[in-house]
């Protein structure tokens, strides 16, 4: 049975497509079949006429199982901001029914791993009335927050754990990603965010270090 996970962080420079990786890469390595996809993305260059985004190549690059580019990122950008905003600006609709259509062939191939990484944070604005948050529980999927260790993320990372609580959508867990290099206070910053994130931590990752975690 294919394992369904959604990747959100804390905010767009968490780290999620370097955890995301590294989570493919580890279940490459044990012989699992692997897909990542990017639903939706913004920032991507224009390549022969064909918009690619550096994170969906990435997860397509380390994915076992090789779909074809728009199936994994069928809403591409080029202006880096805000997905949805970057969609009007091209007089593009984006809603959770569309973005599930061209998700659906993804989401249900045969993988044991269908790791799916989300835009920014937990309520990046699909449209004028719906999140992705709207499409991770229409796709049905578990979350794994990703939290970038730096001042500030506390806050953040309570906040967004709480929100995906409050949306009943099933947490799987968080990782928390040292994005900088190792400082005394991220010892303390990690225990105080066990002590208050109701799920499991499932990995402490270290500045440039390489990825071990298994969220099944």
């Amino acid at each position: 049975m294919t394992q369904k996970i959604f990747i959100t962080g804390t905010d767009t420079d968490a780290g999620k497509t370097y955890i995301s990786t590294g989570i493919l890469h580890a279940f490459n390595k044990h012989h699992y079949s692997t897909l990542g996809i990017k639903p939706i993305a913004s920032g991507c260059e224009l390549h022969n006429g064909i918009l690619y985004n550096a994170d969906a190549l990435a997860l397509q690059q380390v994915s076992s199982i090789k779909l074809p580019y728009h199936k994994i990122n069928p809403y591409a950008f080029l202006p880096a901001i805000a997905p949805h905003i970057a969609a009007q600006q091209v007089n593009c609709e984006v809603s959770v029914n569309e973005l599930i259509k061209h998700t659906e062939e993804a989401l249900h191939y045969p993988a044991d791993l269908c790791l799916v990484e989300g835009a920014g944070g937990w309520y990046v604005p699909l449209n004028d009335q719906e999140t992705m948050a709207d499409y991770v529980k229409a796709a049905d999927l578990k979350v794994i927050l990703v939290v970038g260790i730096r001042l500030g993320c506390i806050n953040h990372a309570i906040l967004t754990h709480k929100a995906i609580e409050n949306d009943n959508i099933p947490i799987a867990g968080w990782i928390a990603n040292c994005i900088i290099p190792q400082r005394e206070e991220h010892d303390e910053i990690i225990l105080t965010l066990k002590n208050w994130l109701k799920s499991p931590c499932l990995g402490i990752v270290g500045h440039h270090e390489s990825i071990n975690i298994f969220p099944l």
